[in-house]
């Protein structure tokens, strides 16, 4: 929709988007962006943005075969808690 207004360039979304161009993390994959083709640019979630730059530094100097993480967040206001009533 933003896109749609004649003084608008870019959209940058600061979480998870869909039909993004590109999804990009500092310090990752910023090197991907090309501002020809890229106007809808996804900031990824909090969660990527603390654990991409961390697996990045392993897997370039060590590598990494598999992985796995735990991310614990609170519920927000559009979610049932499961002991709600």
């Amino acid at each position: 929709v933003h896109l749609n207004q004649p003084t608008v360039k870019k959209v940058l979304i600061s979480a998870p988007g869909k039909n993004e161009d590109l999804t990009m993390v500092m310090g990752v994959n910023q090197d991907m962006y090309d501002p020809a083709k890229h106007h809808i640019i996804s900031n990824a979630s909090c969660t990527t943005n603390c654990l991409a730059p961390f697996a990045k530094v392993l897997c370039d100097e060590f590598g990494i075969k598999r992985g796995m993480m735990t991310t614990i967040h609170s519920y927000t206001n559009d979610q049932k808690i499961l002991d709600a009533r």
